[in-house]
């Protein structure tokens, strides 16, 4: 049973809006990843939960956070790192205790993400806004990646009339656009361009699809797209680096 000290310390807020080191607003979700460092103790290791000095610095931590080093520090360590931590009541060397494997925590962990609805304890954006690559001719093209994520978004929410949900497919997309390589090609961006029906459809669906759109549908769509690029001042997705 929690001390009052426990029970004062671990009052948080649910999560924590910060800007990046791109400049982009993220939320970190903190309450759920206490959560998850509470069940690694109780349900996996099947300890009691501490109330230790330990546990009020961690506690702490996620209480006092001031910018994006500090969400850092947190996650830059395993969540299974801080439960043994934590359960130790110090910095600890050990990796797991009571003979667990790593094998049988991914499998618990994978289980427990699948349970709470699970995808990431950061919400981010775009890292940057463009991407300079060669085009087939060899010059410098621009792809405007923010602008793409941002028709993506206007579609599940304007379009389709959906609500836009952080989900696999969601992470999937951000996390796609924002890996495109340093130095790249039309090849890389071929993921996307053309593809903007089938990764607001799979959003929606949280789950990659090739629904058609009827005639009908397929025009009201180039006259939404067209009115997005009206609004932004711009004709494509891909412009010339010279522009």
């Amino acid at each position: 049973m929690e001390t009052a000290r426990a029970k004062e310390n671990n009052k948080m807020e649910s999560i924590y809006i910060y800007k990046d080191e791109f400049g982009n607003e993220c939320t970190f979700l903190k309450e759920k990843y206490n959560e998850l460092v509470c069940a690694i103790i109780t349900d996996f290791f099947e300890e009691p939960l501490p109330d230790n000095d330990f546990r009020s610095d961690f506690l702490n931590l996620l209480n006092t956070l001031e910018d994006y080093d500090d969400v850092y520090i947190i996650t830059g360590e395993m969540p299974f790192y801080w439960a043994i931590c934590i359960i130790e009541n110090r910095w600890t060397s050990n990796h797991l205790i009571k003979n667990m494997t790593s094998d049988l925590f991914m499998e618990w962990y994978k289980k427990y993400k699948q349970e709470n609805g699970i995808i990431s304890f950061i919400i981010g954006g775009i890292d940057e806004d463009t991407y300079v690559f060669n085009n087939d001719e060899g010059d410098k093209s621009i792809f405007l990646r923010g602008k793409y994520y941002e028709f993506i978004s206007d579609l599940v929410k304007n379009f389709f009339k959906k609500p836009h949900v952080y989900n696999d497919l969601e992470y999937m997309l951000i996390g796609r656009l924002n890996a495109l390589p340093a130095s790249g090609n039309n090849k890389n961006i071929e993921q996307f361009i053309g593809k903007e029906l089938f990764w607001a459809l799979s959003v929606i669906e949280n789950k990659e699809t090739t629904t058609v759109l009827n005639e009908k549908q397929l025009q009201e769509y180039t006259e939404f797209r067209n009115e997005f690029f009206k609004t932004h001042h711009i004709t494509s997705f891909i412009t010339n680096s010279t522009e």
